[in-house]
């Protein structure tokens, strides 16, 4: 992976964060994160920066993370080789990396198109805003590999959309619209793709026209009350539980997406979810 898989441009008072893997759909990798968090960080600290704009180049905004190497898909935290320390060790940076983007002191804006997907959809999840283009597509597909939605932002999907329909989103899998994403609190606005630039523009403008002091207190007000409602704590089950999670059992007769990839590698391992997971709330 190159160096600029994550660039960062600086328009007056907008600073924009890109993911820059058009030719991989922008999938996500750990150094990938690390460059979001510093390029949100290098925004915080330039005074001429009000707002944060998140978006993905090329013709989607981000499929989630790089499927190609099981092991590097799983953080390295399959206890099984190695221990639960490496696991929680592990799996605690992408937790870090999570929190820093939701605590960060400037609005963030996701821009959203075409695909927002698993790790893709957690960026919008700790964003203060999304816009998507009412053809995108939303999904947390994790379930698909066997993992039954055990998932850390189950309480974020929770509290953005209530607890039934997260168990739907999550223990399906399903994909789901822009418009069903409007409804379920993940984006504040679906708009034609041609309309989106211009959507977002108008809320860059409406957040830029505050001053920077009342900007800052703003959020600084607001991470008060996430403290309150107990939202820090969500990030938490994600490197307790997940390598846990992971020494589930399967039987001959149960899919396991990572062991599937050692024996067939990633297309077939894809085609064998796909065949296994088929119907109305698996159809991809």
């Amino acid at each position: 992976m190159s160096d600029d898989a994550i660039l960062y441009e600086k328009d007056g008072p907008v600073a924009r964060v890109i993911l820059n893997r058009p030719e991989r759909r922008n999938a996500l990798t750990d150094p990938m994160f690390t460059q979001i968090v510093e390029a949100y960080h290098r925004a915080e600290k330039d005074d001429d920066v009000k707002v944060i704009e998140l978006m993905g180049k090329g013709d989607t905004f981000c499929v989630g993370f790089d499927l190609r190497d099981p092991d590097l898909f799983y953080e390295g935290a399959d206890v099984g080789e190695n221990n639960v320390r490496d696991g929680i060790y592990a799996l605690r940076f992408r937790t870090e990396v999570m929190r820093d983007m939701m605590f960060v002191l400037k609005p963030t804006i996701a821009r959203v198109h075409r695909h927002c997907i698993g790790a893709g959809l957690f960026l919008t999840l700790v964003a203060d805003f999304a816009i998507a283009s009412d053809n995108t597509v939303f999904g947390f597909p994790e379930s698909r590999y066997g993992d039954a939605g055990g998932v850390w932002c189950f309480p974020f999907v929770v509290m953005q959309c209530g607890l039934k329909r997260a168990r739907e989103l999550l223990m399906t899998g399903r994909k789901f619209s822009a418009q069903e994403a409007e409804r379920f609190n993940f984006i504040n606005h679906a708009v034609p793709m041609e309309k989106l630039d211009d959507e977002v523009g108008e809320l860059i403008h409406a957040l830029c026209s505050l001053p920077r002091d009342s900007l800052a207190f703003a959020k600084s007000f607001q991470h008060e009350i996430y403290g309150t409602l107990g939202i820090p704590s969500f990030f938490l089950p994600h490197y307790t539980i997940h390598p846990l999670a992971l020494q589930i059992k399967r039987k001959p007769d149960e899919f396991d997406f990572r062991e599937t990839i050692r024996e067939k590698g990633l297309k077939g391992g894809i085609e064998e979810r796909n065949k296994r997971f088929s119907g109305r709330y698996w159809n991809w």
